[in-house]
């Protein structure tokens, strides 16, 4: 099991299939908060939803294309943060992360994205890490802000979110410039 220590009370572990009730529960209970910025909440609907989850991120590690963790704060599991599947050709990587509406406002997010970013160079040994954003989530965005990533620009209705196209802000970070 893939467990790191961010700080002395944030944590990232990957999720065993025993955590599917945690998670479901934990995506449940921040159902309206997440759907304003993530489109895959209508495709959780039940604890199997979150075990196949799971499933598919231990499928993901084992293939060898990177990790998606649970975010532990003090104990607590508060959120998700990882890599989509690594582009190992071309040595890149995306981050993706979402945290709890009660967790929100700590840094928690920041900090595991650094750790993610300093583990994608110095143990993956990537060339570059990316991390989108929707045009107007502003908080996701003050992370790559935060962390010195660069605006690389706008992806024009990147993405659908229930009812409407949304455009994504692309930051990155090149392992020369970290």
């Amino acid at each position: 099991m893939i467990k790191f220590e961010v700080s002395q009370d944030i944590s990232l572990t990957m999720l065993q299939e025993s955590d599917a009730d945690k998670l479901f529960k934990l995506v449940d209970s921040n159902r309206s908060h997440l759907r304003e910025w993530l489109p895959w909440l209508d495709f959780n609907q039940s604890e199997k939803d979150s075990l196949d989850y799971i499933k598919s991120n231990l499928k993901q590690y084992s293939d060898n294309l990177g990790f998606n963790c649970g975010i532990f704060f003090s104990g607590e599991l508060v959120g998700m943060c990882g890599y989509h599947p690594i582009d190992r050709l071309n040595k890149k990587v995306v981050i993706g992360y979402w945290i709890a509406q009660q967790a929100q406002g700590k840094g928690i997010v920041t900090k595991c994205v650094e750790f993610l970013i300093n583990y994608a160079f110095d143990t993956l040994k990537l060339n570059k890490v990316s991390i989108p954003a929707a045009e107007y989530n502003f908080r996701s965005q003050a992370v790559s802000k935060r962390l010195g990533l660069v605006c690389e620009g706008v992806e024009r209705e990147a993405e659908f979110l229930y009812n409407r196209f949304v455009n994504h802000i692309h930051y990155s970070v090149l392992s020369s410039e970290w």
